[in-house]
């Protein structure tokens, strides 16, 4: 995509709806926006505002959809989360999602314990299906989140046989490995608790929480559904970041149940899906050495 070239065609447009916002803009500073989206920071006379653009064509709705989980996640009132100043598409046909600036800071041990805390309160929110009532995106993979009223139907065909599809399109694994995937899936209610369908961030990575200045942290990027509440600890863990004091306090409001860390590699399989269609590399041996034992 390309920041000089979105500046250049679309930036004046940009600037238009801005003005319509009576934001009174002086300044627009490029910034790191993550792989996917040209992002930039916005400067008026006394405060800061965070824009991120992308295509609408090969995105459809992204950040309509962020926008609506944010919302879910505020609603919640258990994480901080930046307020939607607007969200919309350029005539151009490129979208936009203009966001509350975050001003983070360092973490401490009580911001971590805070966290924690939070994250379980957060999956007290619970639903009697798995699910959520719109497809969104992990990144820019598109996830189906059809109902179903077991984990492991859910996991099975919203997660791992769609992502097993297109890495198998990618030529990126076998058919022996699509075939132990299923066998996989198989066994799921054997592997998995029993327990009701909770709220989930669904990409709760140490880039997607923000240590802000007043103590606590932000939480962005969502791609909530109701699912099992061991996948957010499940990603939390994989990449790291995380104070052990986090986890902690998470196990002291809601326990998990036995074996949970048995049970990991499995719960962690979806994000390496993801990571291995998206950059292949050692992300595909990972799938594949999970995928060995079955």
């Amino acid at each position: 995509m390309g920041y000089n070239f979105l500046y250049d065609i679309f930036m004046n447009e940009i600037l238009e709806r801005l003005k319509q916002l009576d934001l009174d803009i002086d300044n627009i500073v490029p910034i790191k926006g993550g792989d996917i989206n040209d992002a930039f920071r916005l400067e008026s006379f006394n405060k800061k505002y965070f824009l991120k653009l992308n295509t609408a064509n090969n995105f459809p709705d992204l950040f309509k959809k962020e926008a609506r989980a944010l919302d879910t996640i505020r609603k919640t009132e258990t994480f901080y989360t930046p307020n939607v100043l607007n969200v919309g598409e350029t005539d151009n046909n490129f979208q936009y999602l203009i966001l509350e600036w975050i001003e983070t800071a360092e973490p401490t041990l009580v911001n971590w314990e805070n966290l924690g805390r939070n994250l379980a309160k957060f999956h007290q929110n619970t639903n009697d299906k798995f699910g959520w009532n719109e497809d969104n995106y992990i990144s820019i993979v598109v996830q189906p989140n059809n109902f179903t009223t077991s984990w492991s139907d859910f996991y099975t065909n919203n997660r791992i046989i769609p992502m097993m599809k297109l890495l198998q399109n990618k030529q990126l694994i076998t058919t022996k490995e699509v075939k132990a995937a299923t066998r996989l899936c198989q066994q799921l209610d054997n592997i998995f608790p029993v327990e009701k369908p909770t709220l989930i961030h669904g990409d709760f990575w140490n880039g997607n929480i923000l240590a802000t200045k007043d103590g606590e942290f932000a939480v962005v990027d969502p791609a909530i559904y109701y699912g099992h509440r061991e996948m957010d600890l499940a990603i939390a863990k994989l990449f790291g970041g995380f104070d052990d004091t986090f986890f902690d306090a998470y196990q002291e409001i809601s326990p998990l149940e036995n074996n949970h860390e048995e049970r990991l590699p499995i719960a962690q399989l979806f994000p390496l899906l993801i990571h291995a269609y998206l950059f292949e590399g050692y992300y595909v041996k990972d799938v594949q050495t999970i995928l060995k034992k079955f």
